[in-house]
């Protein structure tokens, strides 16, 4: 028995293993005498006495796959260097258990390699779930690849620090400019002026603008954020999604009436809001929670085509220019 089980210490020894699923062993180099624990006996699912202890041994219930890197631990043992591994083992009825292992290497005062012990843990549910994790992140990556999107994360501040299925997002995380860089020019001064509206407000935003391509190219996008806040109502993070649209669904997002649109045809037409929300027949708050957007809204709102075909009818053209921001101007 180990050395350290004396003095009628193993019964409590035994409590302390069951408990946290670990084991020991010892062994003598110098004699090549190995002995394991009741623990370790139970890690590996060997019954006391069936083998006799040593590294043979457990190279036996040792995964096939696993074999060569454990088979390399007595070479390094004799070098006296301090290992930490895991590997699997196949237990009694095929049960497969990943166990992690820590070795201690004692020296005589010449330096030679005369004893180890070892540490051992069963950890098969902690890499059972992390092989869960990696199956869940793998589907992940995949489906997002499949609908062509690209999912960021970003700061509290707006700066994005992971982005998935972006060809040169690392580029654009280690820039100073960040995502921002990615935008095209026409683009970037209508994306802060949302972003930073939600911010303020702690909500969601949808904008629709192009993004550069490995080739230099732009490509229509749809991206779509959301605020992740903690117990005390503050935005930790942000969560989005940026998704491809061909040029006539963008034409057509693009092309819904934004706040800022809304605000100058009234100021054309010497309009106040009571007089949008007669011609429209709507309410003034209706108007009120649009024209605080400098875009266009989230959603597709039944509002916006009643202000639009008032606001027509009175002599204004609404502008949607390819390059450039929205507009209005007298028929």
């Amino acid at each position: 028995m180990l050395d350290l089980l004396k003095g009628g210490t193993e019964e409590s020894f035994g409590v302390i293993e069951r408990e946290l699923r670990c084991g020991l062993w010892s062994w003598d180099l110098r004699a090549n005498e190995m002995h394991w624990s009741r623990g370790y006996y139970d890690l590996l699912g060997i019954e006391p006495g069936m083998v006799t202890p040593s590294f043979a041994a457990i190279l036996q219930v040792t995964h096939p796959d696993d074999r060569s890197a454990q088979g390399e631990v007595e070479r390094v043992i004799q070098k006296a260097s301090t290992i930490r591994r895991k590997f699997r083992v196949i237990r009694r009825g095929g049960n497969i258990a990943w166990i992690y292992c820590q070795i201690i290497i004692f020296v005589d005062p010449e330096g030679a390699a005369e004893k180890a012990i070892g540490i051992c843990t069963d950890i098969t549910a902690r890499e059972d779930q992390l092989n869960q994790l990696r199956i869940a992140d793998e589907r992940y990556r995949a489906l997002i690849k499949a609908a062509g999107a690209v999912v960021w994360i970003a700061k509290s501040d707006g700066r994005i620090h992971e982005l998935v299925n972006c060809d040169h997002g690392s580029k654009a995380i280690a820039s100073e400019l960040g995502w921002l860089q990615l935008i095209h020019p026409d683009d970037q001064e209508k994306i802060i002026r949302v972003r930073d509206a939600a911010r303020r407000e702690k909500r969601g935003y949808d904008v629709v603008h192009r993004i550069i391509q490995p080739d230099g190219s732009f490509k229509w996008k749809r991206s779509s954020g959301q605020p992740v806040l903690d117990d005390g109502g503050n935005i930790k993070e942000w969560l989005g999604i940026s998704v491809d649209l061909d040029r006539d669904t963008a034409r057509s997002v693009a092309r819904r009436i934004t706040g800022a649109q809304i605000r100058a045809a009234r100021g054309l037409l010497r309009w106040s809001v009571v007089d949008l929300a007669q011609a429209a027949g709507i309410t003034r708050a209706t108007i009120r929670r649009l024209e605080e957007l400098d875009g266009a809204p989230a959603h597709n709102d039944p509002a916006l085509p009643l202000i639009e075909t008032a606001l027509a009818r009175a002599g204004v053209e609404f502008l949607f220019p390819e390059a450039g921001k929205p507009g209005v101007r007298p028929r």
